[in-house]
């Protein structure tokens, strides 16, 4: 079974033939996801902000989404990201395939059990998956990436992004670091898709808002759906990444 979390303005997956509502319980509280296939592949598609984005990011709940795909049996993730472009080279409308993130969270995102590696945050197998596909398609992407994850909900200032810009941010957002870092906790293998909605706080005239985000992902959504439906048809049985190993160092670590 693969898992999709959808982020702002993505909150359907579009490719479901016949699909059911579905509810999982976990310790943090009870997950609604869409349960479908594609091409005889198991889905479950979680819209990170709810159908009707009624979470704003800092109310997003995180620790109960990821083990809820993890109970559903899930191994591999792919998840969109709606992202403020701070490279130059990254515009509207671009797709990153992030392969970094720095964390700027000032809460605690994790299971509290043990520390796992993540010097490379992403799967490096669903990455390469994609990338291959997105050089099928013709889309042009940008396959290398890093994410500057930041509480929210309010947006950065002119001042942030600058400084941001020097630790050698390309995109910003509010969910990234918290989700990657919790699929890497479970030992899931994750993989991201960013969609630059508009350049970062003051890199342009342009001012950050919700609508904006939306009114991006909604142009880039068709793209965005090919990719991902063409790459999880594409992914074999066995993990050739680290995701897993990285857990299994982690509880044998512990276990000393």
């Amino acid at each position: 079974m693969i898992g999709i979390i959808g982020g702002t303005g993505f909150y359907d997956i579009g490719f479901f033939g016949e699909a059911e509502d579905i509810s999982v319980d976990t310790e943090y509280g009870k997950v609604d996801l869409i349960r479908g296939s594609y091409k005889g592949v198991e889905l479950v598609f979680l819209p990170r902000h709810g159908k009707e984005h009624g979470k704003l990011a800092y109310q997003v709940h995180h620790h109960a989404n990821l083990q809820a795909l993890q109970l559903l049996g899930v191994k591999r993730v792919f998840s969109t990201v709606a992202a403020g472009g701070i490279s130059s080279e990254m515009n509207k409308g671009d797709l990153v395939l992030i392969d970094q993130f720095i964390s700027f969270h000032t809460r605690h995102y994790t299971y509290g059990k043990y520390s796992v590696d993540m010097t490379e945050p992403y799967c490096t197998q669903l990455r390469d998956i994609l990338k291959t596909k997105a050089g099928e398609l013709g889309y042009p992407v940008h396959t290398r990436g890093t994410y500057l994850s930041f509480d929210g909900p309010r947006y950065e200032t002119k001042a942030e992004i600058q400084a941001f810009k020097l630790l050698g941010a390309d995109v910003v957002g509010m969910t990234n670091g918290p989700e990657a870092a919790l699929a890497r906790e479970l030992g899931l293998c994750y993989s991201a898709i960013v969609i630059v909605t508009n350049k970062a706080a003051g890199l342009s005239e342009d001012i950050p808002d919700l609508q904006t985000h939306k009114n991006a992902v909604k142009e880039n959504a068709d793209k965005v759906r090919l990719l991902i439906s063409e790459s999880l048809v594409e992914i074999p049985e066995s993990r050739d990444c680290q995701c897993e190993a990285c857990l299994t160092r982690a509880l044998a670590a512990r276990s000393h």
